[in-house]
């Protein structure tokens, strides 16, 4: 059964709910299991990117669903933002992962970040960072619901919008929503597939 989904923007103190809801979402996705070799360190990661840049510099949304208690939240960052993590919220990352998962997962972090960087549109784009749903709450529509949102502002601009695709079983949903695959992003040796998504202005959703 579906229930109302309620939905509202993301303020900055929302960072700590919002790495729950995506750790959780992401604990079993391939490419950040295979950079950070396990996902003991996603709340951190995703904690620390949402204070230090997609909360202050971008903008987010929350969303829950009345029955089932499902919520999803998304980060993006608007057209012509860069992405700019202070040295702090770096720091407390690398600490995490180095703790839980030794240094290897540092060097894959950044070579992995190199890379997302080197592939970026080179025109101005609204970027999906991250869209994530609890397991209470998937295949109800709140992924979608939610990636609209962010996706209504890149229309009212008339920007392209673009995501990379770390698990197949999502690739559908963007479809749907009017992404089309680029091309598969060159990570390392061993890595799980990685795509490039672009969404033309105004396409469907």
């Amino acid at each position: 059964m579906r229930g109302e989904i309620a939905i509202r923007a993301a303020a900055r103190g929302d960072a700590g709910l919002i790495a729950c809801i995506l750790a959780e979402a992401f604990a079993d996705d391939p490419v950040m299991n295979w950079t950070f070799g396990g996902a003991k360190s996603f709340h951190t990661v995703f904690q620390e990117l949402a204070r230090g840049v997609y909360l202050k510099d971008g903008f987010g949304h929350l969303g829950e669903d009345s029955v089932t208690g499902g919520r999803a939240a998304t980060l993006w960052l608007p057209a012509g933002v860069e992405i700019r993590l202070p040295m702090t919220n770096e720091l407390r990352i690398a600490a995490s992962a180095v703790f839980h998962h030794g240094l290897s997962s540092i060097r894959r972090a950044l070579a992995t970040a190199a890379v997302l960087a080197k592939h970026h549109p080179a025109v101005p784009h609204y970027y999906l960072f991250a869209v994530g749903v609890t397991k209470d709450g998937q295949g109800k529509g709140l992924g979608g619901r939610l990636i609209r949102e962010g996706l209504k502002r890149a229309d009212e601009e008339g920007a392209l919008a673009y995501l990379e695709n770390s698990n197949p079983k999502n690739t559908p949903l963007y479809e749907r929503l009017g992404f089309q695959m680029v091309a598969p992003l060159p990570l390392s040796a061993g890595a799980p597939p990685l795509l490039g998504m672009l969404r033309p202005a105004g396409g469907a959703s």
